[in-house]
């Protein structure tokens, strides 16, 4: 494993160019494996027929048998040798040392005895090894130059950008997830194509088979790596295709979430470190794959959800008509409240309960309960875009339909807690399991419980604002004769804030969730104000007019300040004149 990560690293800091030199390379050499391979098989075949020829040319090729293994091996040799030649570049006399296997072919042909055709066969082997050191010393000045170049501007690239930059950058670079996930889906169809050719495909066992074989998929570090990167591409397409059937095709070209998938990657590897996938025979592996594969799907559904709660709610409030865009965003809402309980209830049917299985139920019930909730929000919404008049008690009962699911999640969370616990004291105790623990308590109960907490102390402060502020009557709405600066609705209730806006209440609470200012003036609203108090503000609430703000002697001293200015800047100008 670190060897394979150290040669991936110094493929990663060699150029492009010299990156294809040794591809080049790596392949010729493999060819010349190959024709080695190739010639002593045909050396093997020869000794088993154990048929000699006379010493004369053409007497090989009186046996039909014989000159049909003659040709096709030098045929093979002749190609594999050109192709060779090619790939390297090579165009001297050198060239013709890369057909030395078919030495053992020659030999046959000049009527040596079958039984010294493997010394002929050695003695080729021993050049060609001599040749390949030949050539490599040749260019070993020039490799190590390379790799002494690539480490230095690796080493300089570390000190300018740092460790995690630069690996994000070379894992785009060399496209390992796309080479990770390729190198899967071969071992996957490879090990499918054994196992229904050997044992059979049973016609009610199909999942099984799958199973056993994407099992047999993970059997080392890499190959369990490469299949949580396979997961992480399949999940993200799944999301992707999610958003363009409830958008169309508009979501996918807005679409610039490239992280997407790779909770459900990341979830595969932790599973699978802990519960110690590798390690397991491969019946126990398929049996286990089928859980994990499990969590994974419920995480899959809850990113789906994540990604239709806010276009189901944009569409209940934005007045859409169309009926496909509704019917769309329903449909899938169906099946992700009815799938996470359909699973919950085929897993509790064939397994035991346990930490991790709990996780797995709780997550899925949740999953339920939110879309539920949405849902039930959605026709709330829905109902009040035909309504004629503001309702007042919207945000209300939102809020309390968003209230019990978080409640809902919270006991649930607490509840998984406890269980969690009781597993760690009466059952087998692991670091892994003990980590999830605090984790699953810090985000699942505490943030929870902390967020809540923090919604219900700014709610109950908003509402005690708005009650404090005093309720227009109806000819002071009269008088106005305007609409709500928040909602543009018509104003048949309204409060007045201490700066004289008027606005409904219900619509000012909301703003008060996200700023304490008004929206139009932005003057702090932080005062208990009282319509019938002689506090400073208090004759705003009853004016129906500008000038109703000034007392007749005010507009007087007004007046006469006005005129004083006046005279003053006309006596001034004359003197410049002057």
């Amino acid at each position: 494993m670190v060897s394979v990560l150290l040669l991936i690293v110094l493929l990663a800091t060699i150029p492009l160019e010299k990156l294809v030199s040794f591809y080049t390379y790596a392949i010729s050499c493999g060819m010349i494996v190959g024709a080695y391979h190739l010639s002593n098989h045909y050396t093997e075949v020869e000794e088993k027929s154990g048929k000699d020829v006379d010493n004369s040319l053409l007497a090989v090729f009186k046996d039909y048998d014989i000159t049909k293994r003659l040709l096709l091996h030098l045929f093979a040799q002749c190609f594999i040798g050109t192709f060779a030649s090619y790939l390297l570049d090579i165009t001297d006399w050198s060239k013709y040392s890369l057909m030395a296997f078919t030495m053992p072919v020659i030999a046959r042909l000049s009527g040596l005895p079958v039984r010294d055709l493997s010394a002929v066969q050695n003695f080729a082997t021993i050049f060609v090894i001599m040749m390949i050191l030949f050539y490599s010393f040749n260019k070993l000045t020039q490799g190590i130059s390379v790799v002494k170049d690539g480490l230095e501007q690796l080493k300089e690239a570390v000190t300018e950008f740092g460790y995690i930059p630069l690996f994000i950058t070379y894992w785009h670079a060399v496209m390992l997830p796309v080479q990770l996930l390729i190198f899967w889906t071969s071992l996957f169809v490879s090990h499918l194509f054994v196992i229904c050719h050997t044992k059979g495909l049973p016609e009610d066992g199909k999942l099984l088979v799958l199973l056993v074989a994407m099992g047999e998929c993970c059997a080392t570090p890499i190959s369990l790596f490469a299949l949580c990167i396979a997961i992480s591409y399949m999940s993200y397409y799944v999301l992707t295709l999610t958003k363009v059937f409830l958008l169309g095709w508009e979501g996918l070209r807005q679409d610039n979430d490239l992280m997407r998938g790779w909770t459900e990657g990341l979830t595969m590897m932790l599973v699978a470190l802990q519960t110690g996938l590798i390690d397991l025979k491969p019946m126990e592996r398929a049996f286990l794959m089928s859980i994990l594969l499990f969590i994974v799907v419920s995480s899959l559904v809850q990113s789906m959800y994540e990604i239709t709660d806010p276009i189901l709610l944009v569409l209940s409030a934005s007045h859409s008509r169309s009926l496909s865009k509704h019917l769309r965003v329903l449909a899938l809402c169906t099946v992700l409240w009815v799938l996470p309980l359909y699973m919950t209830y085929e897993i509790c049917q064939y397994f035991e309960l346990d930490f991790w299985l709990m996780i797995i139920i709780s997550s899925c019930i949740l999953t339920s309960v939110q879309v539920i909730g949405s849902c039930l929000v959605y026709w709330l919404f829905l109902y009040d875009t035909f309504r004629t008049e503001t309702w007042e008690k919207l945000d209300d009962v939102v809020y309390y339909i968003r209230s019990t699911v978080r409640i809902l999640e919270f006991i649930v969370a607490v509840f998984v807690v406890c269980f969690g616990i009781k597993e760690s004291l009466y059952s087998e105790w692991s670091w892994m399991n003990s980590g999830i623990l605090i984790i699953h308590c810090y985000f699942n109960v505490w943030q929870r419980l902390q967020t809540g907490w923090k919604t219900f102390l700014l709610r109950r402060e908003a509402v005690h604002k708005i009650e404090s502020l005093p309720e227009a009557t109806t000819e002071q709405l009269e008088n106005l004769n305007d609409v709500c600066a928040i909602c543009f609705q018509s104003l048949l209730s309204a409060r007045i804030t201490s700066c004289g806006h008027y606005f409904h209440g219900c619509c000012l609470r909301k703003w008060l969730y996200v700023k304490d200012a008004c929206p139009l003036c932005h003057r702090q609203i932080n005062e208990n104000i009282d319509s019938s108090s002689d506090g400073e503000f208090a004759h705003l609430f009853h004016a129906n007019d500008i000038n109703d703000l000034l007392e007749e002697e005010e507009v007087d001293d007004y007046v006469e300040e006005s005129s004083e200015s006046e005279d003053s800047c006309l006596e001034d100008e004359d003197l410049t004149v002057n």
